[in-house]
């Protein structure tokens, strides 16, 4: 399954394969035994102030309590636009509600928030708004050239973000994280 997987992202992502990098998730949305969709989840992106202002993290909070972020760096609809209306969001909403146990299972401790980016020039972020993320900003509009490295690219994105449980940036920015949380520090 993941080679295809990975072929169905490779051929139909405009941006191809997610980079295997930290904690990585792959999920595969089916409706009717047939996969719908595919998300790929990651480590969230170091530094975003406009993240950090919507949590309410100082830099230093920002540093030690970065693994409560996930990224979603990939999300592909395998049907054709249009043919099961509504299909975007509730995958979304589906995803984001089962994706802290999923990433429990296989890393250990529990996400509280979830960001992705998209660009507008191609997309309105219309399923995103509809299952519940919230935009919070632009991205600086850079790319990374290697490690620690990124250039000026001029196209900024829109970032998105979404609590995973009731109160979690609240609990992010708390002082007492829960024990599910706390091996992501």
């Amino acid at each position: 399954e993941r080679e295809r997987f990975d072929k169905l992202l490779r051929e139909k992502h405009y941006l191809g394969e997610a980079d295997r990098v930290g904690d990585f998730l792959r999920q595969v949305v089916e409706r009717d035994g047939q996969w719908v969709a595919l998300l790929v989840w990651g480590p969230a992106a170091l530094k975003l102030k406009d993240r950090q202002a919507w949590i309410g993290w100082s830099a230093a909070m920002a540093a030690e309590r970065l693994k409560l972020v996930v990224q979603n760096r990939r999300y592909l609809l395998l049907v054709e636009r249009g043919q099961q209306p509504n299909l975007a969001s509730a995958v979304l909403a589906a995803s984001c509600r089962v994706l802290p146990t999923q990433w429990k299972e296989h890393f250990g401790y529990e996400p509280l928030i979830a960001e992705s980016f998209t660009d507008p020039e191609a997309y309105k972020g219309t399923c995103y708004k509809a299952s519940g993320w919230e935009p919070a900003g632009m991205s600086a509009g850079s790319s990374r050239a290697r490690p620690g490295f990124y250039v000026p690219n001029g196209k900024p994105k829109c970032l998105w973000l979404r609590e995973l449980r009731p109160g979690a940036r609240k609990l992010a920015a708390g002082s007492d994280l829960l024990p599910e949380h706390r091996a992501a520090l």
